[in-house]
C-alpha cells in the first residue's frame, strides 16, 4: 500500500501553495524585524527550539536568553547564535520549565540582566507517554500534563510579570496539527496539544498588550521523534521553517493571528490576503476547526 507522505499536510490545508523549508517571501518578511527585542525561548537546547532561536539571532534580536534542561546543548547553541549575530546578547539558562522555582529563578535573572522581555517562545513539550489507556503508566501519561501545560503555564505568568502593562510583547506556543486528530496510543500528546489552542485564546483574551499565537512547526524528525517509525514517512519539513516561521508570528504583519492557531506550512502571503476573512469570521480557533480546508 502507497502512503501520500503530504497526507496531514492536506487535509489541513488553508493556502494553495505550501511549504515544508524556508521561502523567500517568509524570509524577507522577518530580515531586521527584531532589532532592539528581548527573547525567551524556552526549550531552546535541540531539534525546533534551538531553529527558533537562531531564526531570531537572524532577525537581529538584542538579548537572546535561551532556556531547557541541557547546559552543555545550550551552550552548544549560544555559540551557533554567536555566530550568526556577534552583536546579541545570549544568557544562558539551565531550566526546569515545570519546576515553579526554576521559572521564578530564571524570571529574577531576566529582570536583573535585561529588565523586562518583549517575546516569549513556549517551546518545552514531550511526547513521553505512548501506549492505549488501558496499559499506559499514569505517571507517563501525566508528566506529558505537566510538562507540556504546567511548564506552558509557568513560563508564560513569569513573561506576564516580566513584560510591563504599557508595553505590546508577543507569546508564541508551539502546539501541533495532532491537536486535531484523535488516533490510538496518544491521549496524553493529543489532549495536552488540544489544551494549547484553549490555553492561547485565555492568553488574548486577558492581556490586551499581548499577541498570541500557538502554531504546528510541522512535521519535524527531532531528536525526540526519532523512535517514531510511522512518523519519519510524513517528517519532511525542516526545523528552520519552524524557526522563521515563529519569528513571523512575532511582526507586526501576523497581527490578524493573535489568538489563534496557524500552521508552518501555509503561505503568508495568502494568509495576509485573507486577513479579513480570519479576522471577521474566527478562523483558527477551537469552535471553527472546518475551515483548515477552505482552500479556494
Amino acid at each position: 500500500m502507497t502512503v501520500d507522505a503530504d497526507q496531514f499536510l492536506k487535509r489541513f490545508q488553508f493556502t494553495k501553495k505550501n511549504y515544508r523549508d524556508v521561502y523567500p517571501a517568509l524570509e524577507s518578511s522577518i530580515v531586521g524585524s527584531q532589532v532592539d527585542k528581548t527573547v525567551i525561548v524556552v526549550g531552546a537546547s535541540q531539534g525546533i527550539g534551538k531553529a527558533i532561536a537562531l531564526a531570531f539571532a537572524k532577525a537581529s534580536a538584542k538579548n537572546l536568553i535561551i532556556a531547557g534542561r541541557s547546559l552543555a546543548e545550550l551552550e552548544a547553541a549560544k555559540s551557533e547564535i554567536l555566530k550568526i549575530n556577534e552583536t546579541c546578547n545570549v544568557l544562558v539558562a539551565s531550566v526546569d520549565a515545570t519546576s515553579e522555582a526554576d521559572v521564578q529563578k530564571l524570571e529574577r535573572t531576566v529582570r536583573d540582566t535585561f529588565g523586562h522581555a518583549d517575546i516569549l517562545i513556549n517551546n518545552s513539550g514531550q511526547w513521553s507517554s505512548r501506549g492505549n489507556i488501558d496499559e499506559v503508566n499514569v505517571n507517563a501519561w501525566w508528566g506529558d500534563f505537566e510538562l507540556n501545560i504546567k511548564g506552558t503555564y509557568l513560563t508564560t505568568q513569569s513573561f506576564l510579570r516580566l513584560l510591563p502593562k504599557s508595553s505590546q510583547g508577543s507569546i508564541i506556543t508551539v502546539g501541533s496539527l495532532a491537536s486535531n486528530l484523535v488516533f490510538p496510543g496518544n491521549s496524553s500528546y493529543v489532549l495536552t496539544k488540544l489544551a494549547l489552542n484553549r490555553f492561547n485564546e485565555f492568553i488574548a483574551l486577558e492581556n490586551p498588550n499581548v499577541h498570541a499565537v500557538v502554531f504546528h512547526p510541522g512535521s519535524v524528525l527531532t531528536p525526540s521523534m526519532e523512535d517514531l517509525e510511522g512518523f519519519k514517512l510524513f517528517a519532511l519539513d525542516s526545523p528552520e521553517l519552524a524557526g522563521a516561521f515563529a519569528v513571523y508570528l512575532t511582526t507586526e504583519r501576523a497581527k490578524y493571528l493573535n489568538g489563534k492557531y496557524a500552521s508552518v506550512n501555509w503561505d503568508v502571503e495568502e494568509l495576509e490576503a485573507r486577513r479579513e476573512d480570519i479576522v471577521s469570521k474566527g478562523f483558527f480557533t477551537e469552535e471553527l476547526k472546518g475551515v483548515f480546508s477552505s482552500v479556494n
